[in-house]
């Protein structure tokens, strides 16, 4: 339950989508936070087990963002005391805002689509500057995130109910499984099994719309692009998923160790035989 969450941690969390609450409608907040958010979903239903969760708020945008009400959201992380750190040899250079002294120990980040090649004359091109002072490092496939998200409302999150509403922007749950499995071979061994074991998270909080969700993906077949994602999407879900031995049950049941191989991969199985045939 949300009670492994520290209420300072939570806090924090609330304390960054407040202070942009101007621009939440610019940004989907994705990574572990969505996963995390999905049970509190109105058609989510429990599963039994402790709920994943992560310290980086990710807040992904299709590209550059308005200012709104005057202030940048770099000046209104700066506000609540986040103070940014940058890292790279990319210009812009990526940037993350942490808390001072870093406690809580989380940080918050900007993403948005990468399109072509991560390099342009010779130089890395994986950042755009979405805002003045504000960087987003660009990712593949994270236009799946972007696709017809969904929102869930702050008052429906256990431990925020008292605090004023704030509306924000998940994404799409197919769309969330689908970019999981696209970038599996990008990320690290530990980073590979988490995303493995958010899929089984969200089929276990969504169960009773497989059907539906499956059948969502149809929305990318007319998009040559998208189609070509989809395709291998399928192919890389059986390569990971389809028995109980393969890599996607085995390392998702290291991180959640109440789930079984053999769950885990009947899970995705029986969501996949839902999804449109092309």
């Amino acid at each position: 339950m949300i009670d492994s969450m520290m209420a300072e941690e939570r806090n924090f969390l609330y304390q960054v989508l407040s202070a942009i609450r101007r621009n939440l409608e610019d940004f989907v907040l994705v990574g572990g936070f969505a996963s995390f958010l999905y049970q509190f979903y109105e058609r989510a239903k429990p599963i039994g087990v402790v709920p994943l969760l992560t310290y980086d708020i990710d807040l992904a945008s299709r590209g550059r963002v308005s200012v709104r009400g005057g202030k940048s959201v770099h000046k209104l992380l700066l506000e609540i005391g986040l103070e940014e750190e940058y890292t790279g040899n990319c210009t812009p250079p990526m940037v993350k805002y942490f808390p001072k002294d870093k406690t809580p120990s989380m940080y918050v980040e900007f993403l948005t689509p990468l399109h072509g090649s991560e390099s342009k004359r010779g130089a890395s091109d994986v950042t755009q500057k979405i805002q003045p002072d504000l960087s987003a490092q660009k990712l593949r496939f994270l236009d799946l995130l972007l696709k017809n998200p969904w929102t869930i409302n702050t008052s429906s999150v256990l431990g925020l109910e008292k605090h004023p509403n704030l509306v924000v922007k998940i994404p799409h749950p197919s769309m969330f499984i689908m970019q999981k499995i696209l970038i599996s071979g990008r990320r690290t061994d530990k980073s590979r099994a988490k995303d493995f074991a958010y899929i089984y998270q969200v089929l276990g909080y969504l169960r009773e719309g497989w059907e539906a969700l499956a059948k969502d993906y149809e929305v990318l077949i007319d998009n040559p692009e998208w189609k070509r994602w989809y395709r291998k999407f399928i192919r890389m879900s059986r390569e990971f998923f389809d028995t109980p031995q393969k890599d996607g049950p085995t390392e998702a049941s290291r991180i959640i160790p109440e789930a079984r191989p053999e769950m885990i991969s009947g899970a995705v199985n029986r969501f996949m035989s839902g999804c449109p045939n092309i």
